[in-house]
Parts: C-alpha cells; sequence; structure tokens
C-alpha cells in the first residue's frame, strides 16, 4: 500500500508539473500573438489617407476634363482632340564633346567622343599626337583629344 500511496503521489505532482506548462504554453502563445500583432501594426502603414489622396485625385482629374471638354466645345463648336500629355520639366540633354576628325576621303566628319569605345578613342589620340594612350581612362583620353 505504501507503494501505491508513493504512485499516487508522484503521479499527482507530474499531473500539476503538466497543468502549470500547459498554463505556460498558452501565456506564452497569447503573447506571442500580442506581439505579432504591434509588429504587423507597425510595419503596414495606413492605406485610408493614400486612398482617400488618390480619390480626391480622380475625381480633380474629372472636374479638369469636364472643363477642358466644355471649353473647347465652346471655342470650336465640336468635340476637341485630346491634348498629349507634355512633361512639366524636360531635363537638359547632356553636352556633346565633339572634335573635327579627318575621313580617309578628304573631308572633315564630327565625331561624338562620349559615344567612342575606348580603342577608337586611343586611335584618334594616336592620330591627334597624344603619347602614351594606353596609360588614361576614357575621361582622361577624351581630355587629351580635346587638348591636342
Amino acid at each position: 500500500m505504501a507503494d501505491q500511496k508513493k504512485l499516487k503521489k508522484s503521479a499527482a505532482k507530474a499531473y500539476d508539473k503538466a497543468e502549470d506548462a500547459v498554463t505556460d504554453a498558452r501565456a506564452a502563445v497569447a503573447e506571442a500573438k500580442r506581439r505579432a500583432k504591434k509588429l504587423a501594426k507597425k510595419s503596414r502603414p495606413s492605406v485610408k489617407p493614400l486612398e482617400n489622396a488618390l480619390d480626391d485625385a480622380a475625381a480633380g482629374l474629372k472636374d479638369a476634363k469636364k472643363t477642358a471638354k466644355g471649353a473647347g466645345e465652346a471655342a470650336t463648336g465640336a468635340s476637341p482632340t485630346p491634348a498629349e500629355p507634355r512633361s512639366i520639366y524636360t531635363p537638359p540633354l547632356p553636352e556633346v564633346d565633339e572634335t573635327t576628325v579627318p575621313r580617309p576621303d578628304g573631308h572633315d566628319a564630327h565625331v561624338d567622343l562620349h559615344a567612342q569605345t575606348l580603342v577608337a578613342l586611343r586611335a584618334l589620340a594616336r592620330t591627334k599626337g597624344v603619347t602614351n594612350v594606353s596609360r588614361y581612362t576614357k575621361a582622361a583620353l577624351i581630355e587629351k583629344i580635346e587638348q591636342a
């Protein structure tokens, strides 16, 4: 009988430990869910302001189209052709470094130096009298050709 009491006592202890472990696990899961929800809320920006701005822009575009259509019909008496979209800002074109190169037929030709390969620039530099052309980079070689 003493053995049965010990077994019951140890079984009760094991059962209590298992209940404590289940309680701890449930608490850990709840904490993990809370943290995940908090992290998801932080990492995702609110979409509502963006949706409102998009709706406002769409409404403004519709109003502008109606105004343009009404003004075009009033001026010409017919429906206008849609205008091509224009860019508000057109970036400046890059400057072109050109040099005059004699062609084999005797005429001079203008060549864009930045569009040339390094091999072609080295050949051009040799014809202009630049020495040690193999040691220069493309940019330095263009400068040397312009100076020559």
